[in-house]
């Protein structure tokens, strides 16, 4: 009996682990898995175990509410509308960049020789680009796009040239200002038979040195500096005047200024590739030498240039100028008195009226001769100039009116030697008449 009743509780036990009749395969196989996972999948009805749940148990988060729904659509539309503008503008990108890759095949540019040297203030530069075209063009045009005023472009409106291999080549020239340079991006736009097309260089930025020297530096920066000419004369007892004629290659001839002199510029012609000018200056007769320095940019050094402060005399040219003139004058003068005489005295020897037309001519050629101005009188107020132009250097404003010799005459001007000997230009509407 005992053992009966083991047995029954024996089988009761096996039954509740599920050993002894299985309801399903099914239910074996899911009561294993929910073993291995988890408690949860499992309950027990009436001493049956049951699985609700035979596959991996997801979770899906509910939405609180319909709006929550509606602010997660919108969402994605803003993020897909963000997409869509994102690649509009990368192929915007790409198409500049398309574009930009056809320009460059057919334009090309290039900087012949790069200013790498060592380069000073007030220095002017050459800088050469070649230009190669690749299909057939009508124009070129050239921009200088300036940073700042540190480089000032001397030839903006330079002409391309034609070289031999069919490239073009120009040379433009840069005036350095400052120490602290840029020297310009050069834009230039081709229009071919194909479209409009730009190609350009970068800027250029360096430090430039500034000479501080002083003395008798000129402030003149050159490839070469020579004098042409010069002439000193007296000027008043102490000073004489001096005028040079000076050529430069490649420099800034028109900044040309020396220290502790009455000085200054008559004239001047050509540019930065040549120019010349006539310099003047009032200095001691004491000085036994004139001398000043440029700076040479070939060789980087001062060269010194001097002339000596020995006057070519004025009053002895003028003494050569006016007496021989008067007397000239006076040979002049009694020649055609003897020929008009002989000529009359032939009209009433052989009556023939030729002798008289021939007298006559030689009166009017004496009334002439005579009529030639020799002095003059200045008006009070009347500036007299080194040169006979109206911007030239005034040497003497005459404060009372002043007797002159009068020398020549050039145009609107009479070149006058003052009672002092001094040689000078007037107008001509300043003298009394």
């Amino acid at each position: 009996m005992k053992f009966f009743f083991y047995s029954i509780l024996v089988l009761q036990l096996f039954a509740k682990d599920g050993f002894v009749f299985p309801a399903s395969k099914d239910n074996t196989f899911n009561s294993t898995i929910t073993q291995k996972e988890t408690s949860k999948d499992v309950v027990l009805v009436e001493g049956n175990i049951t699985r609700e749940n035979i596959l991996p148990e997801v979770v899906i988060e509910e939405s609180s509410s319909p709006l929550d729904f509606n602010t997660s659509q919108e969402s994605q539309e803003n993020e897909k509308k963000n997409k869509q503008e994102a690649y509009e503008e990368e192929k915007l990108k790409l198409q500049e960049a398309t574009k930009q890759n056809l320009i460059t095949k057919n334009v090309y540019l290039d900087i012949v020789n790069p200013p790498y040297s060592i380069l000073y203030v007030h220095q002017i530069i050459p800088i050469t680009l070649k230009l190669l075209v690749l299909s057939q063009y009508s124009t070129i045009e050239t921009k200088f796009i300036l940073d700042n005023a540190s480089v000032e472009v001397l030839n903006p409106k330079e002409t391309w040239t034609l070289n031999q291999d069919s490239s073009l080549s120009n040379t433009f020239y840069f005036k350095i200002n400052q120490p602290n340079f840029t020297i310009p991006k050069v834009e230039v736009m081709v229009n071919t038979i194909e479209g409009e097309f730009q190609e350009s260089t970068d800027f250029i930025t360096g430090r430039a040195i500034k000479l501080e020297r002083k003395g008798g530096y000129s402030q003149v920066l050159a490839k070469d500096l020579k004098i042409l000419d010069s002439k000193i004369t007296n000027y008043d007892s102490g000073h004489n005047l001096v005028v040079l004629q000076l050529q430069s290659n490649l420099g800034n001839l028109f900044d040309f200024y020396l220290q502790s002199y009455q000085q200054g510029i008559e004239s001047k012609s050509g540019d930065y590739k040549e120019a010349v000018a006539f310099y003047y200056a009032i200095v001691p007769k004491s000085l036994g030498v004139i001398s000043f320095e440029y700076f040479n940019t070939e060789k980087s050094q001062y060269i010194e240039l001097q002339v000596d402060n020995i006057p070519q005399d004025e009053r002895v040219s003028t003494q050569s100028d006016i007496k021989p003139k008067n007397n000239i004058q006076f040979y002049q003068v009694s020649l055609i008195v003897f020929l008009a005489l002989i000529f009359f005295g032939l009209y009433f020897y052989k009556r023939k009226w030729i002798f008289i037309l021939l007298g006559i001519l030689l009166l009017v050629l004496l009334f002439f001769l005579l009529s030639v101005r020799t002095s003059a009188v200045l008006k009070v107020n009347t500036a007299i100039h080194i040169q006979p132009t109206f911007n030239s250097t005034i040497i003497l404003i005459t404060q009372e009116p002043m007797k002159v010799e009068v020398l020549s005459d050039v145009r609107d001007y009479y070149k006058v030697m003052l009672e002092d000997e001094r040689i000078g230009w007037v107008r001509k509407n300043d003298i009394q008449d």
